[in-house]
C-alpha cells in the first residue's frame, strides 16, 4: 500500500514529506502520508470489504486529486466508489439536516426529504433514525439504510408473507427473523397461526416502532401470539423449535456487522433455518436489489442445497425507489 500511493503521489504530481504506517491485528491497516500541499490518509476495514481514504490537499482545483484518485481505483480494484468533494474553509457545509441519503451498492444513492426528525439515536448495535417524509410517510433508517417506510406495507411486508399462504402448508408455528419494525409481525397475525416467534436483537428497534411506527406494526406486539425474542438470530436457531414457516428478514450483506464471510454466514444461518423447519415447512425471505446481481447469483446457487422448489419473484418496494427480490421454498427433506 506505501508503495502504491508513493507512487500515486508521483504521477499525480503532488510532493511527498514523510510516509507512515500501521498494520493492526488481527486486520487492518492506517496509512498517513504528508505532502507539501497537506496529506493523505487511508483506513481499511477489511471484515467490512471497505476502505476509507481522504485525499487533503491546500492546491488550486481537484486535477491532481482526481488523478491520484484514478490511480489508487486502478491499484486497489474496488467493486464500488463513493466520492465526496469537500470545500474546506470558513464556512464549511458537510451534513445537510433536511435529508438523509440512503446508500445503494448498485451505483447510486436515494437521497430522502426530512419532513421532521422524529429520532436520532446510537443504539448498542447502530445508528437508528426515523423521520417523516412527506412521499412515503414514517420512515425507520439503520445505520443510514433504509428499511421500511409506511407506503411499504403493501407491497413488502406482503411479498414476505404471501408466498407461504399461497402454498396452502401449515401455517401454525412461524419463526420472523430480524423485522424489528413490526410490518411482517403484523403481517403474519393476519393469517390467524397458532404462534409467531419475532427474533430482533436490537431492543431499541421495537421500542422506537412501537411509539414512532404505529402504522407499520399496528398492534402486533401487542398479540397474544406474538412472542419477542431479544436474541441473535444465530443463537436462537442453534436449538431445534419445529416451526412450519420461518421468514428471514435480515440482511445477505452483514460483512459490517461480523467477521465471518458472508457465504460462510449465510451458508450457516440457512442450514440452521432448515434443521429448525417441520416437514414441508417453508422459507421465505427478502433477497436484493434487482441490480444486486452478485447476490442474486449467488443465492441462486446456495439455497438448492437447503431446500426445493424456490421460487424468485421481483416486487416494487415504493420507498425503496427500485425492484426487490424476494424468495420462497420449501424445505428439502433430512437424508
Amino acid at each position: 500500500m506505501e508503495q502504491a500511493v508513493k507512487q500515486g503521489i508521483k504521477e499525480s504530481g503532488l510532493s511527498l514529506v514523510n510516509i507512515t504506517g500501521k498494520k493492526f491485528d488481527p486486520v487492518g491497516v492506517t496509512l498517513i502520508a504528508i505532502i507539501s500541499e497537506s496529506h493523505i490518509a487511508i483506513h481499511t476495514y477489511p471484515e467490512a470489504r471497505h476502505a476509507s481514504i481522504d485525499i487533503f490537499t491546500c492546491g488550486n482545483g481537484s486535477a491532481a486529486v482526481n488523478k491520484l484518485l484514478k490511480f489508487l481505483k486502478s491499484k486497489f480494484k474496488p467493486k464500488t466508489v463513493r466520492v465526496m468533494e469537500v470545500h474546506r474553509g470558513n464556512p464549511i457545509e458537510v451534513k445537510q439536516k433536511e435529508w438523509i441519503t440512503s446508500f445503494s451498492g448498485a451505483g447510486f444513492e436515494v437521497k430522502y426529504h426530512i419532513n421532521k426528525l422524529l429520532l436520532s439515536k446510537r443504539t448498542k448495535y447502530q445508528q437508528l433514525d426515523i423521520i417523516d417524509n412527506s412521499s412515503f410517510g414514517r420512515m425507520m433508517f439503520l445505520d443510514k439504510d433504509l428499511q421500511i417506510a409506511e407506503s411499504d406495507i403493501k407491497a413488502y411486508d406482503v411479498a414476505m408473507v404471501l408466498p407461504i399462504i399461497d402454498r396452502k402448508n401449515k401455517f401454525k408455528k412461524v419463526a420472523i427473523l430480524g423485522g424489528g419494525d413490526g410490518g411482517v409481525l403484523r403481517e403474519v397475525l393476519k393469517y390467524k397461526p397458532e404462534a409467531a416467534y419475532m427474533v430482533e436483537i436490537d431492543e431499541e428497534v421495537i421500542k422506537a416502532a412501537k411509539k414512532y411506527m404505529p402504522g407499520v406494526c399496528k398492534k402486533a406486539f401487542q398479540s397474544r401470539k406474538a412472542h419477542i425474542i431479544i436474541d441473535d438470530a444465530n443463537k436462537f436457531l442453534d436449538e431445534k423449535h419445529g416451526f412450519d414457516a420461518v421468514i428471514y428478514d435480515l440482511t445477505m450483506h452483514p460483512e459490517a456487522i461480523t467477521h465471518v464471510d458472508r457465504r460462510v454466514f449465510l451458508n450457516q444461518i440457512f442450514s440452521k433455518i432448515k434443521n429448525n423447519l417441520n416437514k414441508k415447512g417453508m422459507v421465505s425471505m427478502q433477497c436484493c436489489a434487482e441490480f444486486d446481481t452478485e447476490t442474486h447469483k449467488m443465492l441462486k446457487k446456495m439455497l438448492p442445497k437447503y431446500f426445493k422448489n424456490i421460487v424468485f419473484k421481483t416486487t416494487f418496494i415504493p420507498s425503496f425507489c427500485e425492484n426487490w427480490i424476494f424468495a420462497s421454498a420449501e424445505v428439502k427433506s433430512r437424508g
